[in-house]
């Protein structure tokens, strides 16, 4: 598959993380509304439902090919707790970062990453958990998630609160804001 415009291959990821200190978490709150549900790492290993090969695109213009991620679909997260109108879904990470989501097709086959290439991901790719949204630049792609929430309220986005696109997809290129 050709590479989206404004883009250029390199052999492995780059690992970019603004978080200092990242707690070892090993599950995952969900919530929507006045439900909340948490799962553990290994409870998260047995709702995996999705394998997938995958580009991942930087908005920095670099992007990784044909690698093997294995998760959860944003629908059977959703699915948990009952989350069915919402506008946006707010990711959190075990370090503090933040970004969000639309509830658009943007999201479509998006999930909760467990492994890459079909071992556990690293702790530099995100351990325990990332979330993945392949139609998506990858500061949309939360490592160390420990919160994902189905709002409408409008969540803080580190990078987006930095003038970087809220909406963020690659085959747009949409990398930032327009005045």
């Amino acid at each position: 598959m050709p590479l989206p415009k404004g883009q250029y291959l390199i052999k492995d990821f780059i690992d970019i993380t603004i978080e200092k200190n990242i707690p070892e978490l090993n599950e995952l709150e969900i919530i929507y509304k006045d439900i909340k549900k948490t799962l553990s790492y290994n409870e998260l290993l047995n709702l995996i439902d999705t394998k997938v090969i995958l580009d991942m695109h930087c908005v920095d213009g670099w992007s990784v090919a044909n690698n093997e991620f294995e998760g959860i679909s944003i629908n059977t997260i959703a699915y948990l707790v009952n989350a069915v109108n919402f506008k946006y879904i707010a990711l959190q990470s075990s370090g503090g970062y933040k970004s969000f989501v639309f509830n658009d097709d943007s999201i479509i086959n998006s999930f909760i990453c467990l492994k890459i290439n079909g071992k556990p991901l690293s702790k530099p790719r995100g351990y325990p958990m990332r979330f993945v949204a392949p139609n998506l630049y990858a500061y949309k792609w939360v490592k160390y998630l420990e919160k994902i929430e189905f709002t409408d309220d409008k969540p803080y986005g580190y990078w987006e609160d930095r003038g970087y696109s809220q909406k963020a997809r690659v085959n747009l290129q949409e990398r930032f804001e327009k005045n």
